[in-house]
C-alpha cells in the first residue's frame, strides 16, 4: 500500500503561484507512488477538479499532510485540529510595511506571520522553498527544515500561445517585460522612472515598450502609476495588461527582449525561472531571495536606480553576445528546478521524516 500524503491550502486559484507550487508537488509526490490530493477551503478559477474542499477531508486516510502558507487566514483551527502528522511549507508573507494601514493585506500580513510563530513545535518538520524562506523559519525555531524550490511546473509553458488583447497594434514593437502584482513591493514605479531615462537614451523611435502583466490589490497605486505615466509622457510605450491566462503569458515571454524585475521584496519569485526557460535576459536588483532564485543568471544590480537600469537595458539591446550569455546562463539555472532534481531531493526529506515519526509511511518509492 502507498503512503497518503495530502496537501491543504487555504484558498487555491488558477494562475496563482502558491496554488502552481502544491499541484507540482502533488506530481511530484504521486511519480514517487505516494497517494495524494489537495484540500483547500476555497477554489477560484477554472480547474476545480484539481482541489477538493475541506469537508471531503479524511484524517484517518492521512499520513502527512503539508500546509502552505503564504498569508494569514482563518483556517486555523482546522489545522490545529488534524490529528496526523503535518509539516509546514513556508512561502514568505510580504511584510504588512507594504500594504495600506488596515487593508485586508495589511490585516492578513500580520495575522500571517503570528501563526507562522505559533505554529513551532505543532510541526514535525517544515519546508522553505527558498534559503530566504527557510533563514526565517529556522530564526522561529522550526526544526527538520529543508529548502525545497517547489514551485515552478515548467512543462506549463509548452502549450499554445495566444495573443493577448492589449497587444494588439502593438506586435511589431520590441518589449520589456514585468511580470507580477502592481504593487508597491514590486517598485513597477522605478521601471516607468527608467522607461522615461531609457528613451531618451535611445531615442522615441528604438525604445521597446514596456509590458506589465499582473493584477493589483491597490487600486490606488495602479491609478497611481497610469497617472505618472501619463505625466512621463510614456503613455504610447506602456502597457498595462492586467492578469493573463497561461497561453497569454507565454505568447509575451516568447517574444520579449529582456526582462525587469525592480521588487523589493520577494520570498522566491517565480517570473525570473520563467524568463530563463524562454531563454529572455534578465536585470533584476538584488534583493531579499531574488539572487538565490536567479543563481548564474541574469544581471543583479544592487538596487534599481532608474537611470542606471536603463543604461545597462541600452547596452545589453546592443551587445548581441552579452544577450546570448545571459540566455545561456538562464536556461543553465533551470536545471535547479526540473522535476527530475527535486523529486530524489524530496523524497529523501520525506524519507528522514520517516524515521522521526512514532507511525512512518507504509510505503514511498526510494529508487524514483
Amino acid at each position: 500500500m502507498s503512503a497518503s500524503i495530502h496537501q491543504f491550502l487555504p484558498a487555491a486559484t488558477s494562475g496563482d503561484g502558491v496554488s502552481g507550487g502544491a499541484l507540482f508537488t502533488r506530481k511530484l509526490l504521486r511519480q514517487l507512488g505516494v497517494h495524494s490530493n489537495i484540500y483547500t477551503g476555497s477554489y477560484t478559477g477554472d480547474t476545480p477538479d484539481d482541489f477538493y474542499l475541506l469537508d471531503s477531508f479524511d484524517p484517518s486516510q492521512c499520513e502527512l499532510l503539508l500546509v502552505h502558507h503564504s498569508m494569514g487566514h482563518e483556517l486555523e483551527g482546522w489545522i490545529d485540529s488534524v490529528g496526523c502528522p503535518k509539516v509546514l511549507v513556508y512561502h514568505n508573507i510580504t511584510p504588512a510595511r507594504f500594504f495600506s494601514e488596515g487593508s485586508p493585506e495589511y490585516i492578513y500580513s500580520i495575522k500571517g506571520r503570528e501563526q507562522l510563530a505559533s505554529w513551532v513545535g505543532s510541526f514535525v518538520g517544515a519546508i522553505g522553498d527558498s534559503p530566504y524562506n527557510t533563514q526565517e523559519l529556522l530564526s522561529l525555531g522550526y526544526t527538520e527544515v529543508e529548502t525545497l524550490p517547489l514551485l515552478v511546473e515548467l512543462e506549463r509553458f509548452g502549450g499554445v500561445e495566444y495573443v493577448p488583447e492589449c497587444m494588439a497594434g502593438r506586435m511589431q514593437r520590441p518589449s520589456i517585460l514585468s511580470v507580477g502584482r502592481l504593487a508597491e513591493n514590486k517598485r513597477p514605479h522605478l521601471l516607468l522612472e527608467a522607461m522615461h531615462h531609457l528613451a531618451a537614451m535611445l531615442g522615441r523611435e528604438r525604445v521597446p515598450q514596456l509590458v506589465l502583466v499582473g493584477g493589483t490589490t491597490s487600486p490606488a497605486y495602479e491609478g497611481a502609476l497610469r497617472a505618472y505615466s501619463a505625466q512621463l509622457g510614456l503613455q504610447d510605450a506602456i502597457v498595462f495588461a492586467g492578469k493573463l491566462t497561461d497561453s497569454e503569458l507565454r505568447w509575451l515571454y516568447a517574444r520579449a527582449q529582456t526582462y525587469w524585475c525592480a521588487s523589493e521584496h520577494e520570498g522566491f519569485c517565480i517570473p525570473l525561472v520563467e524568463a530563463g526557460f524562454f531563454g529572455l535576459p534578465v536585470i533584476s536588483c538584488a534583493s531579499s531571495n531574488i539572487p538565490h532564485t536567479l543563481g548564474v543568471a541574469g544581471l543583479l544590480l544592487e538596487d534599481i536606480e532608474p537611470k542606471t537600469l536603463a543604461a545597462v537595458t541600452a547596452e545589453l539591446i546592443d551587445d548581441q553576445s552579452l544577450q546570448q550569455t545571459l540566455q545561456l546562463s538562464g536556461l543553465e539555472n533551470l536545471q535547479r528546478y526540473q522535476a527530475d532534481t527535486l523529486r530524489p531531493q524530496l523524497r529523501d526529506y520525506l524519507l528522514s521524516l520517516n524515521l522521526t515519526l512514532k507511525k512512518p509511511f507504509t510505503s514511498i518509492e526510494v529508487s524514483s
